[in-house]
């Protein structure tokens, strides 16, 4: 069967492969041109659907990407927490105490010449004992010598001494030791203005 296409002017059926009509002589390839047009546009439809699913699917690839990637960032953080959290509550308190201990002066004494004291360290913790002494001008040698002892056996001394070409000027020394029970404390002094030693307990 032979395909026709009727003259949109007169009404004269033509064949198909036509291009003016057989009656009138009007041009009859404005009905190809529309058909063309309609597979075209058809074409570019297709085409633009095609764009919108690969749209689509980037778009999901990346949403799963940034779920994966932020859910490993929690679980991370998580991780990094209970970390934290599992530090022996102990080692904290005890950074805690050893951060809140400073020495404390417990007592003090002065005087200018020769003295002994005694005193008893019941706790065990860290004594410091310091001695500063000011000589009297005189082109002589002058000091002032502290020991510290327990049951006759000396645990720490300190020597403070000026000779003629010395300054007049304070000096300063310290002795630190540990331990409970009673000690002495030996102070030689000569030709000083005076002496003063402080006695200081850290807890």
């Amino acid at each position: 069967m032979v395909k026709t296409n009727k003259c949109m002017n007169c009404g004269k059926e033509n064949n198909d492969n036509s291009t003016f009509c057989r009656s009138c002589g009007k041009r009859l390839s404005e009905i190809h041109s529309m058909n063309s047009n309609n597979n075209v546009t058809n074409g570019n439809n297709k085409i633009l659907i095609g764009v919108i699913i690969a749209l689509i699917i980037v778009v999901a690839i990346l949403g799963t990407y940034a779920f994966v990637t932020l859910n490993n960032n929690n679980i991370s953080d998580t991780n990094n927490d209970t970390y934290i959290n599992t530090v022996p509550s102990s080692s904290v308190n005890n950074i805690s105490s050893e951060n809140t201990k400073s020495w404390h002066k417990i007592d003090s004494f002065n005087g200018v010449g020769d003295y002994q004291i005694s005193f008893n360290n019941n706790g065990g913790n860290r004594i410091k004992i310091v001695s500063s002494a000011m000589p009297i001008k005189n082109y002589a040698d002058n000091y002032m010598y502290t020991s510290v002892s327990k049951s006759g056996n000396t645990v720490g001394s300190s020597q403070l001494s000026w000779n003629s070409k010395s300054a007049v000027a304070t000096k300063s020394d310290t002795i630190e030791f540990s331990g409970s029970g009673n000690y002495n404390i030996y102070i030689s002094a000569y030709e000083l203005q005076y002496w003063d030693l402080e006695i200081y307990e850290y807890y």
